[in-house]
């Protein structure tokens, strides 16, 4: 038993875990699982979660990849029984955990709460894109106040992560990703893991006979890679400077190793065959995420970011917001929260410039919707403001008009008010 995790137990086929499961304390579970496979030769296995008190996604993914890579490679079937505890079972539903661990049982999760991505997994140049941009949508509608730069900072390092398990973790199941936020604390956190061959044997191409804890040392400094074709090796490097910002964390686990935000690499006991990368970034501060990526091709203000390429008009001083896009939804008033929010932060990380609204193909909004997201918004911004930088585009007579009340409602209840 670790001092500070779980308590593992195996009878025959089925591993319960007790307690708290996180990044210091899967490698247990790692430890029964290869046991009751490799050396007992179980093809079925019942994870048992009953137990759990606490689960985290550093302590979940590693475990997800393995049990993904055990499926493909030696048809290994998962069975998975979640936490007793109400709020924990459903977590493992919410995260896809669940599906995960047996996707023949539980459905994919559909769970889609402000600033969060539960575990998804991608495997082509493609489908990181598609993970990447959803993850800055969901934080840019998060309620947090997150400053240009840190969100360029941000995507930067989750591009860096994921696209190392890409091009040189060598995991043809591909990785996983998910996206936590903490805006209490203004935290944003993400969690990577593959079950491919890790860092250490990876450095070990260019440098044999390196010791993990060293290999991990190694791959976080300036310019390591195995392959300069594929990269400049600056993706931890950079992620690593930025998530020691504050309150930020960064920890790797890979092969017989982990390094910690202290970057003194450890030996552990129990192998991981595969790369878990936890990055936390305290955003807090609106220019230093930015500035400590210290790389090469850093530049001093964020060029070629999702927010620029998703927003910016060729002119930079007009940002183009296309609503059916934007918002999904047109009926709800959630919708419309999660566009106003998104507004709200081009506003400020844009102070000077324009917002086309483009109302292209919309035939109808909710009254709801209109009030979320354009009453409640001329509020804040106030009269001058709204009507000095929103640009209507394509609206039809109807849309307008239901805006048009949504904002006269609001302002009444304003006057009122005072």
């Amino acid at each position: 038993m670790h001092p500070s995790g779980p308590q593992v137990t195996r009878e025959g086929s089925r591993i319960r875990i007790a307690g708290k499961l996180d990044q210091r304390s899967f490698r247990l579970l790692l430890a029964s699982i290869h046991q009751a496979t490799a050396d007992k030769g179980f093809q079925k296995l019942t994870l048992d979660f009953t137990g759990t008190t606490r689960a985290y996604p550093g302590g979940m993914l590693p475990v997800l990849v393995t049990c993904a890579r055990l499926r493909d490679e030696a048809d290994v079937d998962f069975a998975l029984v979640r936490p007793k505890d109400g709020e924990l079972r459903r977590l493992f539903a919410n995260t896809n955990w669940a599906h995960l661990a047996t996707p023949s049982r539980f459905r994919p999760s559909s769970w889609q709460p402000e600033s969060v991505l539960p575990a998804s997994r991608f495997a082509s140049p493609d489908e990181q894109h598609r993970i990447v941009d959803r993850i800055m949508d969901a934080v840019l509608s998060s309620p947090a106040a997150v400053a240009r730069e840190s969100l360029a900072a941000f995507e930067w390092a989750v591009n860096e992560i994921t696209d190392n398990v890409l091009q040189h973790a060598e995991a043809p199941l591909g990785g996983l990703v998910q996206l936590g936020h903490y805006p209490n604390a203004q935290w944003l956190e993400f969690v990577v893991a593959d079950s491919g061959r890790g860092i250490p044997d990876t450095i070990r191409t260019a440098r044999p006979g390196m010791p993990d804890p060293d290999a991990l040392e190694l791959s976080i400094q300036r310019g390591i890679t195995r392959d300069k074709r594929a990269g400049q090796g600056n993706g931890l490097f950079g992620t690593h400077r930025a998530a020691r910002v504050g309150d930020g964390a960064f920890e790797i686990h890979s092969g017989y190793a982990s390094l910690g935000s202290d970057l003194e690499a450890r030996r552990e006991k129990i192998p991981f065959p595969g790369t878990l990368v936890v990055v936390r970034l305290d955003y807090s501060d609106p220019a230093a995420l930015w500035q400590a990526l210290d790389i090469q091709d850093a530049r001093l203000e964020p060029q070629g970011d999702y927010v620029q390429l998703r927003y910016e008009q060729m002119d930079d001083e007009t940002l183009h917001f296309v609503v059916k896009r934007e918002a999904g939804s047109l009926g709800s008033r959630s919708a419309g929260k999660s566009a106003r929010r998104k507004l709200e932060k081009l506003l400020s990380m844009y102070p000077d410039a324009l917002v086309n609204l483009d109302f292209e193909s919309v035939g109808l909004v909710s009254s709801s919707f209109a009030d979320e997201f354009l009453g409640k918004l001329f509020i804040r911004v106030g009269a001058l403001g709204f009507s000095r930088r929103i640009r209507f585009r394509d609206v039809t007579p109807t849309v307008q008009s239901l805006v048009d009340k949504a904002i006269l409602q609001r302002a009444h209840q304003e006057v009122e008010g005072d």
